[in-house]
């Protein structure tokens, strides 16, 4: 079908940057494949709303990214107050933090994931989520503080893999 074209264009685009954002939410190549596939069978339901969306980068992401975090829930609870010594630990990280924000209340968690794992700037995290730059650094800062009482007080949002 034709209104179903421009999905088609967008697909592998799309496809390569949910599995690149799952693979790095998770770790997990399986679970990352199988997340990024389900984000694009619900772009795929919901093309004709969000075809035209200015941010649908963003949209694609944070489907992904509360996949993630519900398929972090399914799992155990894990301590908190991590410290990374090695590459191990990397992943020991990933599911203290998906589970640290699913805790988060919506807009902060939103805020967290497209500013420091989408890597987006505060004025387009503004946009995107329709609200002003001042509620976006408001929201990044309360959800850091919350973060750090899980997480440590060691914890920053800008880590970044070795």
């Amino acid at each position: 079908m034709r209104e179903y074209e421009d999905f088609e264009l967008a697909f592998d685009r799309l496809l390569g940057l949910a599995y690149r954002h799952a693979r790095r939410l998770v770790g997990d190549t399986e679970l990352a494949e199988d997340l990024a596939a389900e984000a694009l069978a619900r772009a795929l339901a919901h093309w004709r709303r969000i075809r035209s969306y200015e941010f649908l980068d963003a949209w694609v992401l944070r489907v992904v990214t509360n996949l993630a975090i519900a398929a972090f829930a399914v799992r155990p609870p894990i301590s908190t107050n991590v410290d990374v010594a090695g590459p191990d630990d990397v992943a020991v990280l990933r599911v203290t933090l998906a589970q640290a924000l699913k805790a988060l209340p919506a807009r902060q968690r939103d805020a967290v994931v497209l500013r420091y794992l989408v890597d987006m700037s505060e004025d387009q995290v503004a946009r995107s989520l329709g609200v002003a730059p001042g509620t976006v650094k408001s929201h990044l800062h309360r959800a850091v503080q919350r973060l750090r009482v899980v997480l440590g007080p060691a914890f920053d949002p800008r880590f970044e893999e070795q």
